[in-house]
């Protein structure tokens, strides 16, 4: 049995679900850490520039929803690209998958360029637009730390792409390699050129761009080459009416979900930063510790979307709900047991990015103890997203991700500094109770999946793919 087959058979025959979930998303749960890891390294020698250590880790923050709204676009097409692509892949349609493949690799470098652009030149608008004071140290780093970031957006793009394809052919493990290098890369680059070379914010920057330029070409290699799953052949490059409409079709949503809830973050920053720069500190190291313990199920969702992708394109629907419901447990009980482990360890963690601030250092601690009591409602979040993703259902991930942040959590956050005297503690309980009332319309949204092919399979002529087990 060929690796492709395995590959198949662990996503499509395998009876223990739990363990192909878990073995798939072992690589992307390792890089999310890297990830992390690589965010606390930034954190934590932008937070010692002498100083100003607050205000530089405040101006990164800033910035985080912007650079997300960019990236918003490239996510919705991986997105896309994985549901409709592993769809392919199930039915054994390898040829049309390849076609689809690469004719998403064009739309992404099309649409990195043009987002490139508007980066590098918006930059001073848009931290304008969230309310930052122009005269500010956060306005001059946040504007220099999103222009020399803009320069690798197209290749992210492709990056994307590159990341679809693997993991629609249940491969999660190549892209890790490509994205864990560029990180270990970043991580040694970030001290020399925030410290050593005295850089500060912008240091950051020009780490993660060095970074991701040095390794990038290897993923452009990997989508023409590759031995094992699906690649692009550049005569399907061009792109095809019919084939862009089905990818922006089902990208779009997803897209949009992204960079609107995206955009929200800015507005809740916004918000934030009127409490002060020590709350916006504070929210900033408190989400970048939550992100250790929630990239798991964050992982999780991302295989569970090819798992489903794949099973559709089998028309084999009862896997793909019980693939569903495994997930969801798999999800919730290890959310339980990280929150539980990080509840007891919260304010030394935040004591390793704060220093010798002890009101920021309260209120991180304070933040992080409501995300924790809900952090097991994320896992399930997350399920949901990856059940919307695989079945091609994206509109419902962008219904679930604009309700909980538009529809309760931003308008919460402005009654509770309206109304109350909570101060921010009221953020706190804001984030809580929208993660809690967005569950019931996950649910409602569950219920209405038909769980049918988003893309023109075989009529049933073709001889299926035989998969038995290895050995």
């Amino acid at each position: 049995m060929s690796k492709d087959d395995k590959k198949r058979y662990l996503i499509l025959k395998d009876s223990n679900i739990p363990k192909g979930l878990i073995l798939l998303a072992i690589p992307l749960m390792l890089n999310n850490f890297l990830k992390t890891f690589h965010d606390v390294i930034d954190m934590f020698f932008v937070g010692r520039i002498p100083g100003s250590g607050t205000a530089a880790v405040a101006a990164i923050q800033l910035t985080f929803p912007v650079v997300f709204t960019f990236l918003a676009l490239g996510i919705g097409l991986s997105v896309a690209g994985t549901a409709l692509i592993s769809q392919f892949v199930g039915s054994g349609q390898d040829d049309d998958a390849r076609r689809y493949a690469s004719q998403l690799v064009t739309l992404s470098l099309i649409i990195g360029g043009v987002i490139m652009v508007v980066s590098f030149f918006g930059a001073p608008y848009i931290m304008r637009l969230m309310g930052v004071d122009p005269t500010s140290f956060e306005f001059r780093n946040s504007v220099a730390y999103l222009r020399i970031r803009a320069f690798e957006l197209p290749l992210l793009f492709v990056f994307f792409s590159y990341l679809a394809t693997r993991q629609a052919s249940g491969d999660t493990l190549s892209p890790v390699l490509v994205s864990g290098s560029a990180i270990v890369l970043n991580m040694i680059l970030s001290p020399i050129f925030i410290t050593v070379f005295g850089l500060g914010v912008p240091g950051a920057a020009y780490a993660t761009l060095i970074a991701n330029g040095v390794v990038m070409p290897i993923a452009i290699y990997g989508l023409f080459f590759a031995k094992t799953g699906i690649t692009i052949k550049p005569a399907y490059m061009r792109l095809e009416l019919g084939v862009t409409k089905d990818i922006i079709r089902t990208a779009v949503p997803a897209s949009l979900g992204q960079a609107i809830t995206a955009v929200g973050f800015g507005v809740m920053n916004g918000i934030i930063y009127s409490y002060g720069t020590e709350t916006v500190a504070a929210f900033g190291v408190g989400n970048r510790i939550m992100s250790m313990i929630l990239h798991p199920v964050m992982a999780i969702g991302g295989v569970l979307s090819a798992y489903i992708g794949q099973n559709i394109g089998a028309q084999n629907v009862a896997r793909a709900k019980l693939t569903f419901r495994k997930a969801m447990g798999l999800s919730f009980w290890l959310m339980v047991a990280g929150s539980t482990f990080l509840m007891f360890i919260r304010t030394p963690m935040a004591s390793l990015f704060i220093i010798d601030d002890p009101q920021t250092l309260s209120l991180a601690s304070d933040y992080m103890f409501y995300i924790l009591i809900g952090l097991p409602l994320m896992g399930v979040f997350q399920t949901f997203m990856g059940t919307y993703n695989g079945t091609g259902n994206t509109h419902y991930s962008f219904i679930l991700s604009v309700v909980r942040l538009w529809i309760l959590r931003i308008p919460l956050v402005i009654v509770m500094r309206e109304f109350t005297t909570l101060g921010s503690s009221g953020i706190w309980y804001a984030v809580l109770i929208s993660n809690l009332l967005i569950m019931v319309v996950g649910f409602a949204l569950y219920k209405r999946i038909d769980f049918k092919p988003k893309v023109t399979l075989d009529d049933g002529t073709r001889k299926p793919v035989e998969l038995r087990p290895a050995g």
